[in-house]
């Protein structure tokens, strides 16, 4: 793995990166896909939704930047329900939570992006799914299934395509 690969995955699982970072990242990828240069401007062949499927979907199988950034702030999220022991999610407990569980959990004004995103995400599956027990048996699939949790995560927020014959 690559130095900035390495970078680029640290940043996706410790901040929400913001739609226009996101963007711009995913600009220069496809850049570089279609040019070999980052700052060539060529015309697309595929949209980069479709590239970034898996093979057998139809796709490259390169890696969508959203669905994984989002993947690691479902991993905080299930990190904090299960309150485990690492010096943030005690702090996440004490400063945000105050005896209360993180499925019941708001921001204020002064929470962190962070704090903000993670609940946002907890918003979104907890409308997806139906309510936050649903969300619970969800997460807890992704956590005792082979893969590692992001992994799992990440296979069922990423965007579906249709299985290809071809692939």
């Amino acid at each position: 793995m690559s130095v900035l690969h390495g970078m680029v995955l640290f940043w996706l699982a410790i901040f929400p990166l913001p739609a226009t970072i996101i963007n711009h990242i995913s600009c220069i990828c496809r850049n570089f896909l279609w040019s070999g240069n980052i700052s060539g401007n060529k015309s697309v062949m595929v949209a980069s939704k479709t590239v970034c499927l898996p093979k057998h979907e139809g796709g490259l199988g390169l890696v969508d930047i959203k669905a994984r950034n989002i993947s690691y702030l479902a991993e905080l999220l299930w990190n904090n329900h299960l309150k485990t022991d690492s010096l943030w999610i005690q702090w996440v407990h004490h400063f945000y939570l105050r005896n209360q569980s993180v499925w019941n959990a708001g921001f204020k004004k002064s929470s962190s992006p962070l704090w903000k995103s993670i609940l946002f995400r907890k918003d979104q599956l907890v409308q997806e799914c139906g309510g936050h027990s649903q969300v619970i048996s969800l997460m807890q699939n992704w956590q005792n299934n082979a893969n590692s949790y992001t992994a799992n995560a990440f296979e069922h927020l990423r965007p579906k395509g249709t299985p290809v014959s071809w692939s």
